[in-house]
């Protein structure tokens, strides 16, 4: 896929524990841009955090408010936006992202596992016996979108941040150079 005119703003998606968060903040701090993190935007949206938006309202309430803060960033310029594993599940969100700069962090579930051992808000792997298993699940129901949604393909396993986000300051410097 060919790289949007507009790089206004950059949107990071792959699966949870992939690392968007950690690496938007090192390219917003790279950038001078501000970072504006989805999932913060929806609890502010939401007056409460995700654990509790899944239990009051079950996934389908969430992915409402997910499409809803994504739809809203048309309005910001210059941001790194870091959004949850999920929302490529909706259709239209894909198409969104494909008309703006998107880079696709990808990880094992393997190693997504290791990064989100100690972690206890991600409401997908509530109660989960098989974190790996679950994971690789939900790897095989969004790895086309992801890579549909995507004009940057990183693989961050083994990596650490700053290099990850190196690649990607590198990546974009080729598309406008």
């Amino acid at each position: 896929m060919s790289m949007p005119q507009e790089a206004g703003k950059v949107f990071l998606i792959g699966l949870m524990g992939a690392g968007k968060s950690t690496v938007g903040k090192i390219l917003a701090d790279a950038l001078k841009w501000p970072l504006l993190d989805i999932d913060h935007e929806i609890e502010k949206v939401a007056d409460s955090d995700i654990p509790s938006i899944f239990e009051a309202q079950g996934e389908a309430g969430f992915r409402d408010y997910e499409s809803q803060v994504l739809f809203k960033t048309a309005e910001v310029h210059h941001a790194i936006i870091p959004c949850g594993g999920g929302i490529v599940t909706r259709p239209q969100n894909v198409e969104y992202l494909q008309d703006h700069v998107t880079v696709w962090l990808d990880v094992s579930p393997e190693e997504a596992a290791a990064r989100l051992e100690h972690l206890d808000d991600r409401p997908l792997l509530n109660g989960c016996q098989d974190t790996i298993k679950k994971l690789k699940e939900i790897l095989d129901a969004r790895q086309a979108a992801y890579a549909r949604a995507a004009c940057i393909h990183i693989n961050t396993g083994q990596r650490a941040p700053d290099i990850i986000a190196r690649e990607i300051l590198e990546k974009l410097e080729k598309y406008h150079a």
